[in-house]
C-alpha cells in the first residue's frame, strides 16, 4: 500500500484468516510470531517482512492499515511456501556447464520443466533475466545474454554455453509446478 502518512502514525494489523492477530504495529508485544514479522515503509509503500520462514507459515492472511480509526487499505494474500530440494553446486567445464533438474539427470522428462534465476529471493525467468550492468572493458568481448546461451535439454537439464562470472547464480528448475530443485553455479 502506498501512503504519504508517517509510518509511526499508522496501525498495521496482520492476522491469519482462521487465527488471532499475528501483528499489530506499532505494538511491540513479546510474542514469538510478532518478532518474526516486521513493518517498514519504503518509497511510500508499507511493507511486511517475515524472517525465519517455516512451512507452517503457509496460508491465507488479512492485513489492514489504519490511520486513527479509518481503514486506509485492506488486503488478503495467500502465502505459499515452496520447499525445493537443493542439489550439489555445479562447476563449469571449459566453455559450458550443465545444470541438472533432478537427482537422476539421465532420465528424459515428459513433464513441463521451467528454469528461473534466483536473486534476493526473487525468481526471474531465464528468458527475462538481465545481469546488472558491469563496467565495460575494451579488452573483454561482450558475451551473448544468458537467455541466448541457455538451452533446456530433453531430460530437463539446462545447458549454458560460454559460461561467465555473471552466470554465477542460484537457479531453480520446476517440474509440473509441483517439484523443484535449486542448484548453484560456481565459477572458478
Amino acid at each position: 500500500m502506498t501512503t504519504t502518512h508517517l509510518l509511526q502514525s499508522l496501525t498495521v494489523k496482520l492476522r491469519r484468516t482462521n487465527d488471532k492477530d499475528i501483528l499489530i504495529y506499532p505494538d511491540i508485544s513479546p510474542g514469538s510470531e510478532h518478532q518474526r514479522w516486521s513493518v517498514r515503509k519504503d518509497a511510500g509503500n508499507v511493507t511486511l517482512d517475515l524472517k525465519g520462514i517455516r512451512l507452517s507459515d503457509h496460508g491465507l492472511y488479512d492485513c489492514q492499515v489504519y490511520k486513527d480509526q479509518d481503514c486506509l487499505h485492506a488486503t488478503q494474500f495467500n502465502l505459499t511456501i515452496i520447499n525445493c530440494k537443493t542439489l550439489d553446486s555445479v562447476h563449469p567445464t571449459p566453455g559450458s556447464v550443465l545444470l541438472p533438474c533432478s537427482e537422476h539427470p539421465l532420465q528424459n522428462r515428459t513433464e513441463q520443466v521451467t528454469w528461473k534465476v534466483i536473486i534476493d529471493h526473487q525468481l526471474t525467468d531465464i528468458s527475462q533475466y538481465r545481469p546488472p550492468n558491469k563496467p565495460s572493458s575494451s579488452t573483454k568481448k561482450l558475451l551473448k545474454p544468458l537467455y541466448l546461451r541457455a538451452r533446456q535439454l530433453a531430460n530437463g537439464s539446462l545447458l549454458i554455453r560460454d559460461a561467465e562470472y555473471t552466470d554465477e547464480l542460484w537457479y531453480r528448475c520446476k517440474v509440473n509446478e509441483k517439484t523443484c530443485y535449486d542448484v548453484k553455479l560456481l565459477m572458478k
